[in-house]
């Protein structure tokens, strides 16, 4: 695959257009400021990224579409992307033509596709096969198939990367896009092939089964020895059960399959159901027993307060027969005969007639005949209080008779329920005991036969694994990446050679796992982050690059013809520069290096391989010129300036 031409429509409908020469050097050569680096972010957008790089400014405030038409061998693909009004989008159009098609009109663009449906298509029309890429064992990212997205990986080389010391490719800078490209670089390469990877998953899933089978093998072997206690157990426990018969265990070991089996169809009467009457009927007793005691508890409580009463009126009594007692001193002194009723002029000490008549012997003898009235009147309730007291405690009686015949009973029911449980328990211990003769089923009598089987798969996959990994030995992707990488690193060399850059001199090699450059001098390897001069970074990747398309292109691997650098002579002039052409100060001795290496490359490989490079460098060589497709100075730009007069009226 390589550019035909690219361009841009602005708003109104005008195109301008960029050709470029097939299998050969192109340069697109101006001052600063005219648009060239935008060039490669262009042809990025176009072939499919859906991030958009494209500066913003005159090329992205005056653009409406963006095209690039591509060849491969018998067709062509115009690509065309709407300037979108975010930095992200997935709108595209596509179409196909021979070798004569042509840049199209504004009225041709519409979106008909997607980026998904572009890759898709450049993936398939590169020759990119089904290929997947399995992470590293233990990391967390996710297989993935290879594309033509990380392709281009290989063929753009801006102007922060061509002079980088740390990146060596596109994108690198990404930690993501830097572990893609190691991964996907030995299938590019062509050490790494579907049919090796086919190979290489075949023998892990083939490890991972063997693996299965050894443990499947261990279980089975360490099974062998318990089972006999297991299935001795389970014809025991049957017959403790009286589920078998009690010689059964002889045959435990001889008839084994059979014993299970009957274990399995017995099943237990329906003897030891509940009995719903004599629930019903343990109810009744509860209840009636709570109320004879609610009964008794009453009786309790009447005899208590009685009793209480009774204790409380004989203390009360007593206190009275005390006083009773303590007045009757007065019959000692003077006898009741004897004195006048009414007569309280006498002393009822001397006996002689008082000065004034004393009131209290009257009193005294009123309060005396009151406490014995009282005391005559206790003793009479007292006798009735102790008469309903016994009463009460014959009534007693008989509820606690019922009480026990209520107890008797609900012990017999209690003795009857018991029974139920005990079978209950009988019918869950044989549903517990078929469950387990039911796995012992499942997982296999004739385990010994079952160890056989799994010795002669573990064998057989023993077998094909060394089979695989013989495969896998005799076409070695480590050891073809080796010669990949050897053979580019001789290119490298010998390109570093060419352009004189310091320690060139030693050997040159591709590092595909740090993904960058070093030198291998005296046994110590310098890699390019250890180098310095930027025309050193910049020399070293041109050779990696061009060595590297030196081997896709001369061993047909999938990546497309060209490669796209901007600036590469940027190490040579002021960093401000306007136009290189005018710096008399420049090596441009050096800069000539650079452009002979890469019109040698690309005449090398015979109009298969195209190189596109954007500078400020104008070399009067006729060469030189003969490679510039676009001139950008004196007003000459990627955006032409009538399209800005346009927008100003």
């Amino acid at each position: 695959m390589q550019i035909v031409s690219l361009g841009v429509f602005n708003k109104t409908g005008k195109r301008r257009d960029v050709f470029f020469q097939t299998g050969a050097l192109n340069i697109l050569t101006g001052k600063s400021k005219t648009g060239k680096s935008a060039i490669l972010d262009v042809v990025e957008y176009c072939l499919g990224r859906n991030t958009v790089t494209i500066p913003s400014g005159v090329i992205s405030d005056n653009a409406s579409w963006y095209y690039i038409i591509v060849q491969f061998s018998d067709e062509r693909l115009l690509i065309c992307r709407p300037n979108p009004e975010t930095a992200s989008t997935q709108q595209a159009m596509l179409r196909t033509g021979d070798l004569t098609m042509g840049p199209p009109s504004y009225d041709d663009l519409e979106v008909n596709a997607d980026t998904d449906v572009l890759r898709e298509a450049l993936t398939e029309r590169l020759g990119i096969e089904s290929f997947t890429v399995d992470p590293e064992s233990g990391s967390l990212r996710q297989p993935f198939d290879i594309s033509v997205r990380h392709a281009l990986f290989y063929c753009f080389q801006n102007q922060g990367e061509v002079a980088s010391r740390d990146v060596l490719f596109h994108r690198q800078i990404d930690g993501e896009i830097k572990n893609l490209i190691r991964e996907t670089l030995p299938y590019f390469l062509g050490a790494a092939t579907p049919e090796q990877g086919a190979i290489r998953r075949q023998i892990i899933a083939t490890r991972r089964t063997l693996q299965r089978t050894r443990n499947s093998l261990r279980a089975a072997e360490t099974d062998v020895g318990h089972q006999g206690d297991r299935i001795t157990h389970l014809v025991e426990s049957a017959v403790s059960l009286d589920m078998l018969s009690s010689d059964a265990g002889v045959d435990a070991r001889t008839n084994v399959h059979a014993l299970l089996e009957s274990i399995l169809a017995y099943r237990p009467d329906a003897s030891g159901s509940s009995d719903t009457e004599g629930a019903r009927r343990r109810e009744n007793l509860v209840e009636e027993g709570r109320a004879i005691r609610t009964k008794i508890r009453e009786i309790d409580a009447q005899v208590e307060l009685l009793g209480r009463l009774q204790g409380e009126q004989g203390d009360s009594a007593t206190e009275a027969q005390y006083q009773r007692d303590r007045l009757r001193a007065l019959d000692f002194l003077l006898p009741k005969s004897a004195v006048t009723d009414g007569d309280e002029s006498l002393c009822p000490l001397c006996d002689q007639t008082l000065q004034h008549p004393d009131e209290t012997v009257d009193e005294l003898r009123s309060l005396l005949h009151g406490l014995e009235t009282r005391l005559a009147s206790s003793k009479g309730i007292s006798a009735r209080r102790a008469g309903t007291i016994d009463r009460l405690r014959e009534s007693r009686l008989p509820l606690l008779e019922a009480l026990q015949d209520n107890v008797v009973e609900l012990d017999a029911l209690a003795q009857q329920e018991t029974a139920i449980i005990l079978g209950r328990e009988r019918h869950e211990r044989i549903s517990f005991l078929q469950g387990r003769v039911s796995q012992e089923l499942e997982r296999g009598v004739d385990i010994a036969q079952d160890v056989a089987t799994l010795k002669n798969a573990e064998r057989r996959y023993r077998g094909q694994l060394a089979k695989l990994e013989e495969a896998s030995d005799r076409d070695d992707p480590a050891v073809a990446l080796k010669g990949a990488i050897d053979a580019v690193s001789n290119l490298m060399t010998d390109y570093a050679r060419h352009l004189e850059l310091e320690n060139s001199e030693h050997y040159v090699r591709l590092d595909p796992v740090e993904l960058t450059v070093a030198v291998m001098r005296s046994g110590t390897r310098i890699p390019l982050t250890r180098m310095g001069s930027a025309e050193n970074w910049v020399g070293y990747h041109l050779a990696a690059h061009l060595a590297l398309h030196h081997w896709f292109t001369t061993n047909n691997c999938p990546v497309p013809r060209f490669i796209m650098v901007d600036q590469p002579t940027q190490a040579f002039f002021p960093e401000e520069v306007v136009d290189a052409a005018d710096d008399e100060n420049a090596d441009w001795e050096a800069v000539r290096r650079q452009f002979t290496l890469m019109r040698d490359v690309a005449t090398e490989l015979n109009g298969n391989f195209q190189i596109i490079v954007c500078d400020h460098a104008n070399l009067a060589d006729n060469w030189f010129q003969e490679a510039v497709v676009e001139n950008w100075r004196n007003g000459v730009a990627f955006i032409p300036t009538d399209w800005l007069l346009d927008d100003l009226l």
